[in-house]
């Protein structure tokens, strides 16, 4: 596996170069740089992470990423929207997990480490935008650690538009639904709570209004598990579909991932990437 190199500006004066890295760095990719022969150059001379460097020093990371993965491979025909050497951004299916799990392991990550390998890629891949297995549309993944820590925090380094078709008629044309969602006890619902969870923030924009439905945008700037279900709920408008927070049987889930916009840092080029919902009409039963 070939070599990853990954440069930063040291921004304090007399500062060791682990405490310098720590405060730049996730504390996860730190931590990983750990495992994966890291190697440290301050203004081109190796050095190691107790030296002392100082502000405006160049630092050179150079490490060999790993992976321990065990899961099995699938083979699929991915629909691929966008693809260069490090990123990969696809439409993933409806009721395929984007990570897999003990009890159901075939997921969109595997289809995408097969599809890697077939092409001669060593990649190491990493999800960026998780989706609920039941939602379609747009997931970006990246082809190694540091193409994924670029694009961290997702929330702010991402723009994510969805699509939705709900229950009911909106009354306003847009609002910002900002409250904490937490996890229910021994279960994998959400639900909105007034002294726990995590603040989740989504904005959305109504786009078409039918005799019973409402065709709606939703702007994430947080990422919580069923974040869009959750709000849309706590409005009393189900999604269309919703078997697990509406009022719906036996129905796709209408939410799609639609529209997705990141820079990619290696190339400082600006990609956008957005496809259609399938419910511009009207719910599809």
């Amino acid at each position: 596996m070939s070599k990853i190199y990954y440069e930063l500006i040291c921004q304090n004066d007399k500062t060791e170069l682990r405490e310098e890295l720590r405060r730049q760095l996730s504390r996860r990719f730190y931590k990983n740089l750990k495992h994966q022969k890291a190697q440290y150059f301050v203004n081109n001379k190796q050095t190691q992470l107790y030296m002392l460097i100082n502000k405006d020093d160049k630092i050179l990371i150079e490490y060999e990423p790993t992976t321990s993965d065990n899961w099995p491979l699938y083979e699929s025909k991915l629909d691929i929207l966008y693809e260069d050497e490090h990123y990969l951004v696809v439409n993933k299916r409806a009721g395929l997990l984007t990570i897999p799990t003990k009890a159901e392991p075939r997921s969109l990550y595997q289809e995408a480490m097969y599809y890697l390998k077939q092409s001669n890629q060593d990649k190491q891949v990493s999800i960026i935008n998780r989706l609920d297995k039941e939602t379609s549309g747009l997931v970006v993944i990246a082809k190694d650690r540091l193409a994924a820590y670029y694009l961290q925090p997702t929330h702010e380094k991402m723009i994510r538009k969805y699509k939705c078709l709900c229950h009911g008629i909106f009354i306003k044309d847009h609002d910002i639904i900002q409250n904490n969602i937490d996890k229910m006890p021994e279960s994998n619902l959400r639900y909105v709570s007034s002294n726990s969870g995590k603040i989740s923030i989504s904005e959305y924009n109504v786009l078409k209004r039918f005799s019973d439905t409402t065709l709606v945008e939703f702007i994430l700037q947080t990422g919580r598990t069923h974040q869009i279900r959750v709000h849309c709920q706590s409005i009393c408008h189900p999604i269309v579909g919703d078997n697990m927070y509406g009022i719906d049987n036996n129905m796709k889930l209408h939410l799609c991932s639609y529209y997705v916009e990141f820079v990619n840092k290696f190339t400082n080029k600006l990609v956008k990437i957005s496809i259609e919902s399938g419910w511009e009409n009207g719910r599809d039963e």
